[in-house]
């Protein structure tokens, strides 16, 4: 098996169009894919060609010779996964050229709201015809979503897929309207008009909180806005993030619940290689934290997390990592990933991270913040813990935008959006709005594929109102209104200002975080 891919994978399913046996899978025409922690490389056939490599932007599919001691568990989950998910003979890869829209058609005029990964991935599907002009709305003056507001620091390589989305922005037929928010400078009802389809890629952002006595109380936060914190998002760089230690409590034990983990513990001055905001990083510095307990209410087999999320964590040589019961040979049969945190067990270390599973956070108390949080097992059996801070990492609800009534069960799975059963001529979805908050990068790309593929049919088969207004009555209403919408040169302004002031600090960058600032910058 000459090449292997590794916990860092990002799922993007690049390598899967570059494979010239397609010996990577699940591919995303296959049903695991969606669900899918990682992609695995099919040892009986690969011939050792390395177009994954190249083509893998996370660096994560290595040759197994360069495996190191920590990497080697990955080899054996290639040979596992294909030992329980063989490919049938003749399977063929799918093709990846869309078909030009019919001669003769006209232009065709998308706006996309939100310039995440689900919005850009969207623009990409759309650019795959010439005949198309794409505006990407975004209410931020810094573009890219969760991957610059969401993705730990520590995951640089996770980021740089942001270098495809600046290769899209530059396109002569796309344009970034960054500072511009859809529902209260400019309506779902006027982009309508002005379009002949819009495209909905805000994310599930609304965060869910438990609905338990003290939820409310300072120090009790959503694990959202603890991210969107310490990656300075310019909502949340007020945050009051109570770090006093020694313990913080993380509710729910998916992949984000072990990011938060892993932030809160990290080493201040490894941090300072990343883009962290400069106030999380100066917070952690003074922070007193040094145990974090995961709350999870499943048995271990039932965790959420990842195989690659347990490896970012288990990796942390200055952690121990300690578990409230032994893992049954079940248990690892289900849940993968278990492995990895066993095999990181218990370290001579100064933090901790200790997961607790089949057990419920019952109240948080506290005077004037969080003191004390109590638990109670599925066996009934009650106790109390200390806790400066708890961190509830329970899932997120879709996103509403202001005026629109959808049916609450979200769009279709080709991704038009309804309303009491009936598809809204000419508005869509793509991402978490369409889906719920589950799925990876990568599997925004093929939600935006299935999405565009049945915004072109609606659009050929003639289901599309024509745009009623042009673009220019459309920023001729932003200019009375005194909407000034920032394009790409814009953010790469604001790009360069971050970088510079992160190259004084010897650091990446610097992010800028007040919202005043950021439009100062863009505006120059």
């Amino acid at each position: 098996m000459p090449h292997v891919i590794t916990g860092d994978c990002c799922s993007l399913g690049s390598c899967v169009r570059v494979c010239p046996l397609d010996c990577i899978h699940p591919r995303p025409d296959e049903p695991g894919f969606a669900t899918a922690e990682m992609l695995f490389i099919d040892p009986g056939v690969c011939i050792d060609c390395g177009a994954c490599a190249d083509a893998c932007a996370a660096d994560a599919a290595k040759h197994i010779s360069t495996l190191t001691g920590d990497q080697q568990h990955y080899a054996q989950a290639n040979r596992e996964h294909f030992r329980a998910n063989p490919v049938p003979a003749g399977s063929q890869a799918p093709s990846w050229t869309l078909r030009p829209l019919p001669p003769g058609t006209p232009r065709l005029r998308i706006a996309i709201i939100g310039s995440g990964p689900a919005g850009m991935f969207a623009a990409e599907e759309l650019l795959r015809h010439p005949e198309v002009e794409v505006d990407v709305y975004e209410r931020l003056y810094t573009p890219w979503g969760l991957l610059r507001s969401g993705v730990a620091p520590d995951h640089p390589r996770t980021k740089s897929v942001a270098a495809t989305f600046e290769v899209l922005a530059r396109e002569a037929n796309v344009r970034l309207l960054l500072g511009v928010e859809v529902g209260k400078d400019v309506s779902v009802d006027e982009l309508r008009r002005h379009y002949h389809a819009v495209v909905i890629a805000i994310g599930a952002s609304a965060p869910k909180k438990l609905a338990v006595p003290g939820h409310a109380l300072p120090g009790s936060l959503a694990a959202a806005e603890l991210a969107a914190w310490y990656n300075g998002h310019p909502d949340s760089a007020d945050l009051d993030v109570r770090l006093a230690g020694p313990r913080a409590v993380v509710v729910g034990n998916g992949n984000l619940a072990l990011d938060i983990a892993r932030m809160l513990l990290a080493d201040p001055g490894a941090l300072r290689a990343t883009d962290i905001a400069a106030h999380a990083l100066a917070a952690l510095e003074t922070g007193a934290i040094t145990e974090v307990t995961i709350v999870g209410r499943g048995d271990p087999a039932q965790a959420a997390f990842t195989e690659p999320a347990a490896d970012a964590l288990a990796r942390c040589d200055s952690l121990s990592i300690t578990t409230d019961r032994e893992f049954t040979a079940s248990d690892l049969r289900a849940h993968r990933a278990l492995r990895t945190l066993q095999g990181a067990g218990p370290r001579t270390a100064s933090k901790r991270v200790n997961f607790r599973f089949a057990t419920s956070v019952a109240a948080i108390r506290g005077g004037d913040s969080v003191e004390y949080v109590r638990l109670v097992g599925t066996n009934g059996h009650s106790e109390v813990i200390p806790a400066c801070l708890v961190v509830h990492a329970i899932g997120h609800h879709r996103t509403p935008l202001p005026g629109l009534a959808m049916d609450a069960a979200g769009p279709t799975a080709a991704g038009r959006v309804t309303a009491q059963g009936v598809p809204i001529p000419g508005l869509y979805s793509v991402g978490w709005h369409k889906r719920g908050a589950r799925g990876t990068i990568g599997a925004n790309r093929f939600c935006a594929k299935a999405t565009i593929a049945a915004l072109r049919a609606d659009y050929i088969a003639g289901k599309l109102r024509q745009p009623v207004r042009e673009p220019a009555d459309l920023e001729a209403r932003f200019r009375r209104a005194s909407v000034h919408p920032v394009g790409y040169a814009g953010w790469l302004k604001i790009d360069s200002e971050e970088r510079r002031r992160g190259h004084r600090a010897l650091r990446p960058r610097i992010k800028l975080v007040d919202h005043e600032e950021l439009s100062a910058r863009a505006h120059d």
